[in-house]
């Protein structure tokens, strides 16, 4: 049954003389948005006569895409790397990152700190077209829920669309897995409805996690989704063999944590039987090659994933707001294998990008990631205009042509919260000033 329609309580949005990519391309396209939802697409030539009370959005021959879906970011840590100064002036490996210097800081990280600098890493998002964020964010340990809670107000404040989760871990102490656990439950349960933010279980990683803390997710993930960071590197192979003697995926299924709504970072170590477990629970598998290749880390094995059809979607891991960037560092990472059978030429565009979309439209049970009627209306208008023929293509082949151009406007649910550039709603010059102090504080020694 379709879903009733929405009343038009806000403004009737309409976007005169935007491209749309697609196969034909539209130039010259008028969107109408009702309410929460694209109400019309119409192609050039074709009348919408102007209501009382319109926003008229003058596009001017930009382009028009769906919002960007980010399918693993940490929005509370990226502007605490920047602000530390990294990535640039870090030397080591992911471990060393996330024992030297996650760990010490997440544990110092009070609500108001992570709320500042959340908020940061949304505008961010938001100025780079991200609409939706699946973010993965910690903070100090006995503080679990106040953080998630920080994490929420962060991104409600943005306008970002997120689907956030507190990353279970026992790192520090045994007993702090299940409290993180808790935190996401009590989060998912009560924002069930909410029209923009939702709850997952989250799990930060194997390498100090106890089985307590695997069981206890099993229920929760279930119930509401499981965004887990897993095989970023060597350390969560070694600890799932020396639990069970089991491959990290092998672990995670074996502990009931393997379902339709598991979204899984990273997966540098996976193999054959991983990927095939993958697919077969209907479970995605999340890409972050930018930030993977910036710390020295291991994509995964994408010829191995693409011959399980394993599904597959783009995420920034935090480092790195522009998520078609990312889809660029895919692309070249495919491009110049060396070895082993090159993946489908169509994978960026049928797979890794649109697949974060649809399964941020589960979640939130309707239609995203297409400029189309009826679909909810996340979208962006990007400051760039194609100059001789338009983009033809799916709007994952078309982000390899628009990467680093910033979004002009941004519509989040049927809202605009970004207008020619400027926030609606936040003082940009406000955000950075408090997640700068929020850093020295977390940072001082």
């Amino acid at each position: 049954m379709a879903p009733a329609p929405d009343p038009p309580a806000l403004p009737r949005l309409v976007i005169r003389d935007c491209v749309i990519a697609g196969e034909p391309p539209r130039p010259g396209a008028t969107v109408v948005v009702e309410g929460r939802r694209i109400a019309r697409v119409v192609g050039a030539g074709e009348a919408v006569p102007p209501h009382p009370g319109d926003w008229e959005v003058d596009a001017d021959g930009r382009l028009l895409v769906p919002g960007g879906v980010d399918a693993h970011t940490h929005l509370s840590l990226a502007p605490l790397l920047r602000l530390a100064g990294l990535p640039e002036r870090f030397p080591g490996s992911v471990r060393q990152l996330r024992l030297g210097f996650r760990h010490p800081a997440e544990a110092r990280l009070d609500p108001a700190a992570l709320e500042a600098l959340a908020t940061a890493g949304a505008l961010a998002a938001l100025r780079a077209g991200v609409t939706c964020a699946f973010s993965l964010d910690r903070g100090a340990p006995g503080l679990e829920a106040e953080s998630l809670a920080a994490a929420g107000r962060a991104v409600g404040r943005v306008g970002l669309r997120g689907l956030l989760a507190y990353g279970a871990s026992d790192l520090g102490g045994s007993g702090f897995g299940p409290a993180g656990v808790r935190a996401s439950s009590d989060f998912g349960r009560a924002h069930r409805e909410h029209p923009r933010v939702r709850g997952m279980a989250g799990l930060d990683g194997l390498f100090a996690t106890t089985n307590e803390t695997l069981e206890a997710l099993a229920g929760p993930a279930a119930e509401l989704g499981l965004h887990a960071s897993v095989s970023e590197d060597a350390a969560d192979l070694e600890r799932a063999w020396a639990l069970e003697g089991k491959r990290p995926v092998e672990l995670l299924e074996a502990k009931g944590l393997l379902g339709a709504r598991t979204v899984l970072a990273h997966g540098s170590t996976i193999g054959s039987d991983e990927a095939n477990l993958i697919r077969r629970a209907d479970a995605v598998l999340v890409t972050t090659p930018r930030a993977g290749a910036w710390w020295g880390g291991d994509p995964p094995p994408y010829e191995i994933l693409a011959a399980h059809e394993t599904p597959m979607a783009l995420g920034t891991d935090g480092v790195f707001a522009d998520l078609a960037g990312t889809a660029v560092s895919a692309t070249v990472g495919m491009r110049r294998r060396r070895s082993g059978p090159l993946p489908p030429a169509e994978m960026l565009g049928h797979v890794l990008w649109p697949t974060a979309a649809v399964v941020a439209g589960q979640f939130f049970g309707e239609r995203l990631g297409a400029v189309e009627e009826g679909a909810l209306a996340d979208l962006v208008l990007l400051e760039w205009r194609p100059s001789g023929v338009p983009p033809e293509g799916t709007d994952g082949d078309v982000a390899l042509l628009w990467s680093g151009a910033p979004a002009a406007w941004a519509i989040v649910d049927g809202e605009v919260r970004l207008r020619e550039g400027q926030p609606l709603g936040v003082d940009p010059a406000e955000v950075a000033a408090r997640a700068s102090e929020a850093a020295k504080r977390v940072l001082a020694d």
